[in-house]
Parts: C-alpha cells; sequence; structure tokens
C-alpha cells in the first residue's frame, strides 16, 4: 500500500529550515517538543531530517564540483557521489 506524502505547510518547513540550520541531527527529547510545536509526529519530523540532510550533503558536493571546475579540475566520479545517488532513493514520505 502507497503512503500519501506529507504535505508541509510553509509555516512548519520555515521552522524545520531554521531548526535544520542550527544543528543537522535532531533527537530525543528536541524532536519530540518540535513535533508538538508544529503538529507533526514525531516520525514525520525524523524523515524531514533525514531527507534535508540529503539534500544537504548533495548541494554541498554540487557546490564543490562547480568551485572545481572553474579552476579546470575535473573531478573523478567517487564513491562519495554514488552514496549520495543511492541515499536519494532511501527517502521516505510518511503520513500517520
Amino acid at each position: 500500500m502507497k503512503r500519501v506524502r506529507t504535505v508541509f505547510k510553509p509555516e512548519q518547513l520555515e521552522r524545520l529550515e531554521q531548526e535544520f540550520l542550527k544543528q543537522q541531527y535532531m533527537v530525543g527529547t528536541e524532536r519530540v517538543d518540535l513535533a508538538a510545536t508544529l503538529h507533526l509526529t514525531e516520525t514525520q519530523v525524523k524523515v524531514w531530517f533525514q531527507n534535508r540532510r540529503i539534500k544537504w550533503r548533495k548541494q554541498s558536493m554540487e557546490q564543490k564540483a562547480a568551485k572545481l571546475s572553474q579552476f579546470g579540475v575535473i573531478q573523478p566520479a567517487t564513491a562519495d557521489s554514488t552514496d549520495i545517488k543511492d541515499h536519494e532513493e532511501d527517502s521516505v514520505d510518511v503520513e500517520l
């Protein structure tokens, strides 16, 4: 059975992004408190942070590659770049 994708409200996304800028990993009571504040489940917050970290790593790798290409450095495909692609497929949307 396919799960329904969670659609976050703009206010929720703004707060999640603010928290992500402070710390990329949210665990324990902080996650429970944030979920309650945003009227989300703890699982929804956990999955959002997992997906956001994947996006953050991908953006970091792209920025690094862009800087290297400015200097004419050709970056070979590395295990890191394929790992990111593998993890993208692991992202999950949960609606409880």
